[in-house]
C-alpha cells in the first residue's frame, strides 16, 4: 500500500486534486477520495509553483517538479488542468486511461524526459493523439484493453522526435514555424483519435532512410514483437529490415539489458541457428554472462546439433 496524501477540493463533477503528497516520485492518484470518484487534475498540480499553495497536513514531501517520476491515472480522470506536469523534467512515466476529454494549455511543457506512456483502451473518443502531439521527444506507447489488463499489451508503438523551428521572414515581418523530424509525421496517423496502423506503418517505407538507427530497432522490433493490426506486407518489411541489422539490434538490447525483448528475438524472431548464433556473439562481445547463458540455452533448446552414431 503506497504511503499518499492528497490536497483536493470538491467540484459539481467530482473531486479535483491540487497537491499529491508521497514518500517519493511514484504516484498512483485513487478513483475516489470520501467515496467521491477522482476526475480532475487542477492547473499546476505538479509543478514547483502554484498561485495558492494548499495546506500540507500530514508533512509528507510535495511531489511537484523535479520530483515526479511516475504517475498513475484512474479510469474516473476526466479533465487534466493547465500547464498540471510545467517543468516536471524528471517525470518519466504516464499510466492513464483513453477517456481523458480535456487537457489545458501547456500542460506537458518541460516534461523532455516523459518516455513511457501505458494507455488503457476504453471506448470513445481516445485522449492519446492530444498527449503525443505536446511530447515532441521519442515516446513508446504501450496500449492495453481496459477490460483486460491482464492479457498484456495488445499494440505496443514508438513515436520517434520532432522539432519546430521558428523562422522569420525579414521583409514580410513574418515569424512561422517549420517542424522536422519523423515524428510529427507518426503523430499525425489517426483517424476520429483512433490509432491507423496501416498509415502508421507505411511510414516505415521512406521513415527508415531518415530516422537514427537506434530509433528504427526501436520501431521494428516494437511492431513485430506485439503486432496487433500488422499486414503481411508491412511485417515482411519490418522484419527483413531487422534481419539485415540482427547484430546492431542485439547490441541495443543487451547494452538495455532489455531481457524479454532479449528473449522475443531468441525465441520467436531468429528463424535459423545462424541469426542466433549473431546474437549470441553478440552477447560474448558485450561481456554479459547472464544474458549470454539465456541465449546459450535458448541456443542448444532449439538447434541442438545431433550426435552421429556409429555401429559396428
Amino acid at each position: 500500500m503506497l504511503e499518499q496524501n492528497f490536497a483536493y477540493e470538491k467540484t459539481e463533477q467530482g473531486i479535483r486534486i491540487l497537491r499529491c503528497y508521497a514518500p517519493e516520485g511514484r504516484v498512483v492518484i485513487p478513483r475516489e477520495l470520501e467515496g467521491i470518484p477522482v476526475t480532475e487534475l487542477a492547473d499546476y498540480a505538479f509543478a514547483k509553483e502554484m498561485e495558492a499553495e494548499p495546506e500540507n497536513v500530514r508533512g509528507l514531501p510535495c511531489i511537484c517538479g523535479n520530483d515526479l517520476e511516475e504517475l498513475c491515472l484512474p479510469d474516473t480522470m476526466r479533465r487534466l488542468g493547465r500547464y498540471v506536469f510545467y517543468n516536471c523534467i524528471q517525470f518519466r512515466s504516464l499510466s492513464f486511461y483513453s477517456n481523458i476529454a480535456f487537457m489545458g494549455a501547456g500542460g506537458f511543457t518541460g516534461c523532455g524526459h516523459l518516455s513511457h506512456l501505458t494507455m488503457y483502451q476504453k471506448e470513445g473518443m481516445s485522449c492519446l493523439r492530444e498527449i503525443l502531439q505536446d511530447l515532441k521527444q521519442p515516446v513508446t506507447v504501450e496500449c492495453y484493453q481496459a477490460e483486460r489488463e491482464a492479457q498484456g499489451p495488445f499494440c505496443r508503438l514508438v513515436y520517434p522526435e520532432f522539432y519546430e523551428e521558428a523562422v522569420e521572414n525579414t521583409p514580410a515581418r513574418i515569424i512561422s514555424t517549420q517542424t522536422h523530424g519523423m515524428g510529427i509525421q507518426y503523430r499525425n496517423t489517426f483517424q476520429n483519435t483512433q490509432i491507423n496502423f496501416r498509415e502508421y506503418d507505411k511510414i516505415f517505407e521512406t521513415g527508415k532512410y531518415n530516422m537514427d538507427l537506434i530509433t528504427i530497432i526501436k520501431i521494428t522490433i516494437a511492431r513485430l514483437s506485439c503486432p496487433f493490426e500488422l499486414e503481411e506486407k508491412s511485417k515482411k518489411e519490418y522484419a527483413f529490415w531487422l534481419r539485415e541489422h540482427l547484430g546492431e539490434a542485439g547490441k541495443y538490447v543487451l547494452e538495455q539489458e532489455e531481457t524479454e525483448v532479449l528473449r522475443w528475438l531468441a525465441e520467436t524472431f531468429a528463424e535459423t541457428r545462424e541469426e542466433l548464433e549473431v546474437l549470441v556473439q553478440t552477447a560474448n562481445d558485450q561481456s554479459k554472462p547472464e544474458l549470454l547463458s539465456i541465449l546459450m540455452d535458448v541456443l542448444h533448446r532449439r538447434f541442438s546439433r545431433k550426435r552421429r552414431s556409429f555401429y559396428v
